[in-house]
C-alpha cells in the first residue's frame, strides 16, 4: 500500500512541481521501503506527512528519492546527478535556517533532515561529508532529547524512538565498517540509551537486530581496533592478543552467545507474511557477524579454523531464512560482506554476490560497492583483514 495519497500531495501548503510531485511518489512507493524494509508504517506515513509541512525535509526526501531513482535505472547523466544536488542544496540551506531558529531546531522534523541527507550520503559514496554529517545529527539529536526532558517524558515519542534508533544503526555500522573502530556516541552509557527494555529485548524493525547487540557490538570493534594491524603492510600473523584481551574476548563471546533467542514484538507478528521470520534470520547473521568480527579481528584466528568457518557457515543459514529478493537483504550489508571476506569456497561467494547483486537491482549503491569491493578483495589475493586492506588502499566503505 503506497505510503501517501494523491489527496496528501494536493493538500499540501508548498506547490509542487511536477518533478517533485514524481519524485515524492517514488519515494513513498520505494525508496522508503528500500532505506527501512522493516520499519512501523507510523514511522514513515509521519516522516512523509511532515514533508508535506517542512520544506527542508521534503526536500532532503527529494534528494533521496532522486539519488535512488538514478541507481535503480542506471541513470548517471549530468541531469540526473544535477537534480539530485539541487534538491541536496535547498535541504541544507534550509536545515541550517532552521538550526538558526530555537523552535525549529529542537523539532523532530529536523534531526530527519540531517538523518536522511547523511543516509543519502552514505548510498552514493560521499564517504568525504558523511561523517561530518552525522556528528552534525547528533549534535541536533541531543538537542531535540533535551527539549523533551523539559517538556514531555523523555522518548515518550514512538516517532523519536525510531529516530534514535536510526542514528545508532548508522553509527555501530559505521565503526564496524573501518579502521577507526569507535562510534560516535558511546552505546553503553550515554544520553541515546532510553529506551525501553521492551524495545531492546525484542528484535527491532529499524536495525534488523535486537538493540541489546549494540554495546557488545561497540566492545568489540573498540578491543579489534587497539590490536589490529596498521595499514602499513602488517598481517595479523604478527600480533598476538594479549593475555588480558583474550579474557575480554571470552567474556564477549559468552554475551553474544546469550543474544541469539529474541522474539518480534507482537505488533510485528500481527503484520503478517514472512516478516517475523526474515527478523529472526536478520538477527542472527548480525550476531554470528558479531562472533565472525571477534573470532577473526580480536582473537585473531584463520580463515579456516573451526569457529569462523562455523560463523561463515551460520550466518549463510541465518541468510536462508530472508527470501532472495526480499527487500529485508538491505539490513544485513555487513553480515553478507562479512562473510563474503572471510570465506574462500566458490559455492559460499555465489551465494554471497548473488544476494548482494539482488540489492543493487534495487538500486543500493552501498551495495553496489560493497560488491566490487569484495571482489577486487578476492582477487588480490591479500592476507591482510578486509578493514586493514581497505585502509591501505584509500578506500572506505559504510555497511548500512
Amino acid at each position: 500500500m503506497p505510503l501517501v495519497h494523491q489527496p496528501l500531495l494536493n493538500h499540501s501548503p508548498y506547490l509542487l512541481s511536477e518533478e517533485s510531485r514524481f519524485l515524492m511518489h517514488t519515494f513513498a512507493t520505494q525508496t522508503a521501503q528500500m532505506l527501512f524494509p522493516a520499519a512501523p508504517d507510523f514511522f514513515l506515513q509521519r516522516m512523509i506527512s511532515a514533508a508535506m509541512e517542512t520544506p527542508h525535509l521534503l526536500h532532503a526526501l527529494l534528494a533521496s528519492s532522486c539519488s535512488h531513482h538514478s541507481r535503480l535505472i542506471q541513470d548517471s547523466g549530468p541531469r540526473s546527478k544535477m537534480i539530485c544536488l539541487k534538491y541536496t542544496n535547498m535541504a541544507i540551506a534550509g536545515l541550517r535556517a532552521a538550526l538558526c531558529d530555537q523552535d525549529q531546531a529542537t523539532k523532530p522534523e529536523t534531526v530527519t533532515t540531517a538523518m536522511a541527507l547523511c543516509t543519502n550520503d552514505v548510498c552514493n559514496g560521499n564517504m568525504k561529508i558523511w561523517r561530518t554529517h552525522l556528528r552534525g545529527v547528533l549534535r541536533i539529536l541531543m538537542a531535540l532529547l533535551q527539549h523533551q526532558r523539559v517538556s514531555l517524558k523523555l522518548m515518550d515519542d514512538p516517532f523519536i524512538q525510531c529516530l534514535v534508533k536510526w542514528f545508532k544503526t548508522m553509527d555501530i555500522l559505521a565503526a564496524l565498517s573501518g579502521a577507526h573502530g569507535e562510534c560516535i556516541h558511546n552505546p553503553g552509557n550515554g544520553p541515546l540509551n532510553g529506551l525501553s527494555d521492551y524495545a531492546t529485548w525484542h528484535v527491532d524493525e529499524i536495525s534488523g537486530y535486537s538493540l541489546e547487540l549494540i554495546p557488545t557490538l561497540a566492545e568489540v570493534s573498540k578491543l579489534a581496533s587497539q590490536i589490529r594491524p596498521h595499514a602499513s603492510g602488517e598481517t595479523e600473523e604478527d600480533y598476538s592478543p594479549s593475555l588480558e584481551t583474550m579474557i575480554q574476548a571470552e567474556d564477549l563471546e559468552s554475551k553474544l552467545f546469550q543474544l541469539f533467542d529474541r522474539p518480534v514484538c507482537d505488533e510485528t507478528l500481527s503484520r503478517g507474511g514472512s516478516l517475523a521470520l526474515e527478523l529472526h534470520g536478520t538477527h542472527l547473521a548480525f550476531v554470528h557477524s558479531a562472533l565472525l568480527h571477534l573470532h577473526r579481528r580480536v582473537q585473531l584466528h584463520p580463515k579456516d579454523h573451526i569457529k569462523v568457518r562455523a560463523d561463515v557457515q551460520n550466518i549463510l543459514e541465518a541468510l536462508s531464512l530472508i527470501e532472495p529478493h526480499s527487500p529485508m537483504n538491505i539490513l544485513i550489508l555487513w553480515p553478507i560482506f562479512s562473510a563474503g571476506c572471510e570465506t574462500e569456497e566458490s559455492e559460499e561467494r555465489d551465494t554471497i554476490l548473488a544476494r548482494m547483486g539482488n540489492m543493487q537491482k534495487l538500486g543500493m549503491g552501498n551495495f553496489t560497492r560493497a560488491r566490487e569491493v569484495l571482489h577486487r578483495y578476492w582477487v588480490s589475493g591479500s592476507k591482510l583483514p578486509w578493514d586493514i586492506y581497505l585502509a591501505k588502499l584509500g578506500l572506505e566503505l559504510v555497511l548500512f
